[in-house]
């Protein structure tokens, strides 16, 4: 596999930037935090110290056609973090034919999870999708849509989203994330 070959399925991906995998970055040492607010992305120190600086995803330096519009000055964790199923295809042990329509299929899923949220009231897309679904459980829970006059079509929704967003992890895990013991690698799920 060639390095243009593993841009190319990066940009038909953009999981790991858009929200998806992950619901914020760490900064690493090394990393220039002025320098990358300045490039727009809203680094977040932690309140009580006990985490390293990060920012929320979806990335704000996402663009369209899943490109990176900091990628010659991006973190160092986007430098060093491969998708399992990027892994795999490096390894040689998957086609990357397989690998794009791993992503397809996940991507379907993405756009399921997605609908189906809007369709339950949440339109915030700048936030991660599971940050979302959190927040639209919660409103569940807190009776705020359990006691609406639709209340059994939303409470079929709701049912059709968690068996959705289920469905996405599975995969997601299966495919995407990297073993956590592989160093540079790991994930906040």
């Amino acid at each position: 596999m060639t390095a243009a070959d593993a841009s190319d399925l990066c940009l038909t991906c953009g999981l790991c930037c858009d929200g998806t995998l992950f619901g914020d970055v760490e900064l690493q040492a090394g990393d220039d935090r002025a320098r990358l607010r300045a490039l727009g992305l809203p680094v977040i120190r932690s309140r009580s110290g006990r985490r390293p600086s990060r920012w929320l995803q979806p990335c704000p330096a996402l663009g369209a056609g899943c490109r990176c519009a900091i990628y010659r000055e991006r973190p160092l964790h986007c430098r060093e973090f491969d998708c399992a199923l990027l892994q795999s295809v490096k390894a040689g042990a998957l086609e990357i034919a397989d690998a794009r329509r791993t992503i397809r299929q996940t991507r379907r899923r993405v756009e399921t999870v997605k609908r189906l949220l809007r369709e339950l009231g949440d339109t915030q897309e700048h936030d991660s999708l599971a940050k979302r679904f959190r927040r639209t459980r919660r409103r569940f829970e807190n009776q705020e849509l359990a006691e609406a006059p639709d209340r059994e079509e939303r409470l079929d929704q709701l049912a059709a989203l968690t068996m959705a967003v289920h469905e996405l992890q599975f995969a997601l895990r299966l495919a995407f994330y990297p073993d956590p013991g592989d160093g540079p690698g790991q994930y906040c799920p």
